[in-house]
């Protein structure tokens, strides 16, 4: 018995079958009564990114991404009002400018660390509670 190749219809009927029968395989398909719109008491959704107001965080000071910008001149809560991290004065000068001051406070407003030059380091640090900046150029957070 002799074989006889495949007509190009024959082929493309066996490839269309072979294509569906693996569709209806995969986790994607759904039944034909399947409704995408029912939600089930399990589901879980993401919030939507446009309901977000941008004014209330839930990240941790840890965790936030590095960029933070802070006035020159303030007192900031370390882990609460700036996240954790260095931070470097606006412009990068060489030396700390005249008639700028800076300080990290304890709980008790004793000053740890003052006036060190244009690079400030806000760690997760008990006594580290407070920074305090006065008369400087921005502060911008490099780490």
């Amino acid at each position: 018995m002799s074989r006889r190749p495949l007509s190009p219809a024959t082929a493309l009927g066996l490839a269309t079958a072979a294509l569906l029968a693996l569709a209806a395989c995969s986790d994607d398909a759904a039944p034909a009564d399947h409704d995408d719109t029912a939600v089930t008491a399990d589901a879980t959704t993401a919030p939507d990114p446009a309901d977000e107001t941008g004014t209330e965080t839930d990240e941790d000071p840890d965790t936030a991404p590095a960029g933070a910008v802070v006035a020159g001149t303030g007192r900031y809560a370390i882990g609460t009002d700036l996240p954790y991290g260095g931070y470097q004065l606006h412009g990068e000068p060489a030396e700390q400018p005249a008639g700028c001051t800076w300080s990290i406070e304890d709980a008790d407003g004793e000053v740890q660390f003052d006036d060190q030059g244009s690079y400030a380091f806000l760690t997760d640090v008990p006594e580290f509670v407070t920074f305090v900046t006065d008369g400087c150029p921005d502060w911008e957070q490099f780490e």
